[in-house]
């Protein structure tokens, strides 16, 4: 936890104080990621559909997987995760890292170090594994956000800062909360290099400008030809003659001058003439509208759904009711895949839950003629005993997935198990 109290250790090595977030068993955490493990994951054919596919799915702990991923040099374009929700109980990623001094049961510091210090050896090797034109994007509550973004800065470091999206997950909020009724989840959003070339266009997002004008090539809006924030030149700053012989100059701030000057310089005005729209005594330029428009960051509304839909999703594919909690909306999923990765992307979802990340790639490959693969990795943990998974036959959450995904029309995949 970030925290002054007590004060930050020394650095390793300088010996001095740092800035960072610190917690009890940091330093283990972060040598876990490179602590050789048990990597042998062979492929179970009772479990894999017939034919060759690229798709995988891994019944396995992901620390190992990604440890091997990463030891074959495999890249991945896109990566989603939804981390286990930090209830400050026990993980069942039982990594065993040595705490820096003893906590008592139950105390803030620890609630928060092991979650932490499960999440660090992950996201180092997620970096590892990541292409370097790729985005990770990691779902993560309001308890543990903000530590959570410290970890992704200093793992994919600042610059890498993508976003931290907002998902209206509830439809309606719950009123039992002492403040605020949280209604939303987050998504930070870190590109492996920070020279990315960025998101893609959002096909179906929209601007807030009007486009209230329309001739034969489409709608457009008008833009002002003259400009008063871009700075100042002689050379832009000249006389245009309109159709009905009036000169039109950049047009000054009351009481000044030299301050507006034209976007375009004489040579272009001169051959984008016709282009040019007179009105009201001022010059304009005309702005097509496009197709589709840059990502925004607040999720909110039918095309990303909500918790409900999540739940929805798996429960029509699966033909069965309540065998997963919380699980995303297969919308929300393909909307981040899209503005992140090209169509032959390799997806990975390294905490896949119900499998709902190859439910979305297998969609959208269908939508657009992609040829993504995921990648996922589910740990083969205990259904609850009086669950309605277990009761439907399922004794782990990695079978819930690996059926889930089985159902999902023109879905296929090869399973491997960990020894």
């Amino acid at each position: 936890m970030a925290t002054a109290n007590p004060p930050h250790p020394p650095h390793p090595d300088t010996g001095g104080d740092f800035f960072g977030l610190v917690w009890p068993g940091k330093d283990a955490a972060r040598e876990a990621a490179n602590k050789p493990l048990t990597r042998n994951f062979p492929p179970d054919y009772a479990l894999s559909t017939p034919g060759d596919s690229l798709n995988r799915i891994f019944a396995a702990d992901n620390l190992p997987v990604l440890q091997e991923l990463a030891a074959r040099r495999e890249v991945f374009d896109v990566i989603y995760i939804d981390p286990p929700y930090n209830t400050g109980k026990d993980f069942v990623y039982r990594d065993n890292y040595r705490l820096r001094r003893q906590m008592r049961s139950g105390s803030y510091a620890e609630w928060h170090s092991k979650w932490l210090s499960m999440m660090l050896p992950r996201l180092i090797l997620a970096r590892e594994v990541l292409s370097p034109e790729g985005f990770i994007f990691v779902s993560i509550g309001e308890d543990e956000v903000a530590n959570t973004r410290k970890v992704l800065d200093e793992v994919f470091g600042e610059g890498c800062f993508a976003g931290q999206l907002i998902w209206k997950k509830a439809g309606t909020g719950k009123n039992d909360s002492k403040y605020a009724v949280v209604e939303h989840e987050y998504i930070l959003c870190y590109a492996r290099t920070p020279d990315n070339s960025g998101f893609n266009v959002d096909p179906q997002g929209h601007t807030t400008t009007k486009y209230n004008h329309e001739d034969d090539k489409g709608k457009y809006s008008l833009v002002r030809l003259d400009s008063k924030t871009l700075g100042y030149l002689p050379s832009l700053d000249f006389p245009i003659a309109g159709p009905d012989g009036k000169e039109y100059w950049p047009d000054q701030p009351a009481g000044k001058e030299k301050v507006a000057r034209w976007r375009w310089s004489r040579d272009k005005v001169e051959e984008h003439y016709e282009k040019l729209v007179f009105r009201r005594g001022f010059v304009y330029t005309k702005n097509y509208q496009k197709v589709g428009a840059r990502p925004r960051s607040i999720l909110d509304g039918e095309r990303f759904g909500v918790t409900r839909t999540g739940r929805r999703d798996a429960e029509e594919i699966m033909g069965l009711e309540g065998v997963f909690d919380f699980p995303k909306p297969v919308r929300l999923i393909k909307h981040l895949i899209s503005i992140a990765g090209g169509k032959n992307a390799r997806i990975l979802d390294f905490f896949a839950g119900s499998g709902t990340t190859a439910q979305a790639v297998v969609e959208l490959n269908k939508e657009d003629g992609g040829a993504r693969s995921f990648h996922l990795v589910q740990i083969p943990e205990p259904t609850s005993p009086t669950s309605a998974a277990r009761q439907a036959g399922f004794s782990t959450v990695a079978d819930i997935c690996i059926e889930r995904v089985r159902k999902v029309p023109g879905a296929t995949f090869e399973v491997y198990r960990q020894d």
